[in-house]
């Protein structure tokens, strides 16, 4: 029998393919990652040491010559595979306006015909 599952998230979301600095908040350390996809509420990154879930993180989202920094909270973690992250604020003034541009930007690509099989 199979099973159906309802979608529960509130943002689409767009594949992409880009780095991520990945700090714990009140940390100097950090480590990077690689975004798998993201919405107006979060993203999946893949990286082989995921930080547990509830854990309070800044991203800086690699665009070009450009930089979304954006903190939120792991709501998810697949060791040797990534983690969800629910975003909480954007720490640029101008953080909001650029991350809609880069969604909007993701949005207007045509569709893969590959099925893009994401692990979350």
């Amino acid at each position: 029998m199979a099973v159906e599952y309802k979608v529960q998230r509130r943002h689409p979301r767009y594949p992409c393919d880009t780095g991520v600095r990945i700090q714990m908040e009140k940390t100097n350390g950090g480590f990077w990652g690689t975004l798998s996809d993201i919405s107006y509420g979060g993203c999946y990154i893949y990286t082989f040491s995921p930080l547990p879930a509830h854990q309070t993180v800044v991203l800086a989202i690699k665009i070009n010559d450009k930089e979304i920094s954006v903190a939120g909270t792991t709501v998810s973690s697949h060791p040797g595979v990534g983690m969800g992250i629910a975003f909480s604020r954007f720490v640029q003034p101008d953080g909001e306006e650029k991350l809609k541009t880069f969604i909007s930007h993701l949005a207007s690509q045509p569709k893969s015909s590959a099925a893009t099989g994401v692990f979350h």
